[in-house]
């Protein structure tokens, strides 16, 4: 669990940093973009499928773990389709998923917490490292709904892009293994 902790995290910041440098080539590719929460939420949905991919990056391919589970998954079987693929990839992702899922909620409460009792940042400065898992709050209305919809909407969204990726990968490192185990 704390190797999922970490990849997340490291997956969040490095996430965060591209944000930081990109958010100028961003703003000037959306100028011309005149309502303001589409505007956020193209911004949100570009960082969640940074933040997806970072994610299988630094999970998987870095060191080469999602190959030894590809093999591990297929050695003697066939690849069948997406959807055999993705209920195997939930079985085994399905702590990773929850931690996206608690980590947001986390932020969520600590956020909501600060606005309900301080009305500013004190102890919720912990979430700036994970805004880019959760950049889909700024998207809704300010109302509690909305706020609770945007953080919900945010957790969903980075566990379909990790997903997403991951399947993708998969499908293209089982082709490559075929190929080359011919």
């Amino acid at each position: 669990m704390k190797r999922i902790l970490w990849n997340i995290t490291f997956s969040s910041i490095i996430t965060l940093i591209a944000y930081i440098a990109l958010y100028a080539v961003w703003g000037a590719v959306l100028s011309g973009v005149e309502n303001p929460t589409l505007k956020l939420f193209v911004i949100a949905l570009m960082t969640t499928v940074a933040f997806g991919y970072i994610l299988l990056h630094t999970s998987k391919i870095r060191k080469g773990v999602g190959e030894d589970e590809i093999v591990s998954d297929y050695e003697g079987k066939q690849y069948v389709s997406f959807a055999d693929d993705f209920k195997l990839v939930l079985k085994r992702e399905s702590k990773i998923l929850i931690c996206i899922a608690v980590i947001v909620f986390i932020c969520f409460a600590l956020n909501t917490f600060d606005d309900l009792v301080f009305k500013k940042k004190t102890i919720s400065l912990i979430t700036f490292f994970f805004a880019p898992m959760c950049l889909f709050s700024t998207v809704f209305d300010v109302s509690f709904v909305g706020y609770t919809a945007g953080y919900v909407l945010s957790a969903v969204a980075n566990c379909v892009a990790y997903i997403f990726f991951l399947l993708m990968y998969r499908k293209k490192q089982y082709d490559y293994w075929m190929k080359n185990k011919m």
